[in-house]
């Protein structure tokens, strides 16, 4: 399966997803493709949390939307890769969406934990989480990349297993 669109999602659509976003959006060079973030509960549309638009503005990085939006169903294609920022709303999503092919952002940087949410911390808590989600979405760029560009169907429950282990290995072995 070929991929042509993404979609960041967390939970409420005003912070985390809306800066995975706009970071994949400064950061990804290759052919143009559907970028979105999304919450999975809003029950109203709310504005993009300050101190998130000011970390981004400080690292040079314009925000595409400036409120949040629940997802529905019309954006969620055969060829969507959706990435959760934490595994509770990749769960969360999946149960919603269980036809929906789903990553978290950590699983696909090779990592094992969630970004943490910065909800209520100082302007130093979202800086620690967007350079948090800045890396993550350099060292998941290859992974993405190559779901982009497979014509494979996609076993999601095993795709980069196999490569993490690979890639754990390599990074083993270097001085």
């Amino acid at each position: 399966m070929r991929f042509d669109r993404i979609v960041f999602v967390c939970g409420d659509n005003t912070c985390l997803s809306m800066i995975a976003e706009n970071v994949f959006i400064a950061r990804y060079e290759g052919e143009p493709l559907y970028v979105a973030s999304r919450g999975i509960v809003v029950l109203f549309e709310e504005p993009c949390n300050p101190k998130a638009e000011a970390v981004l503005a400080k690292h040079g990085i314009g925000m595409v939307r400036t409120t949040s939006m629940e997802i529905r169903n019309g954006d969620i294609t055969d060829s969507t890769l959706v990435i959760a920022l934490k595994e509770r709303d990749r769960v969360r999503f999946i149960t919603r969406f269980p036809y929906a092919t789903a990553f978290t952002l950590a699983t696909l940087a090779g990592e094992e934990r969630d970004v943490k949410d910065p909800y209520g911390g100082s302007e130093a808590d979202y800086e620690r989480c967007f350079e948090d989600i800045d890396r993550m979405i350099g060292e998941a760029i290859p992974a993405i990349r190559q779901m982009l560009e497979s014509n494979d169907d996609i076993d999601s429950s095993q795709l980069f297993e196999q490569e993490i282990m690979e890639d754990r290995k390599d990074d083993s072995f270097r001085m």
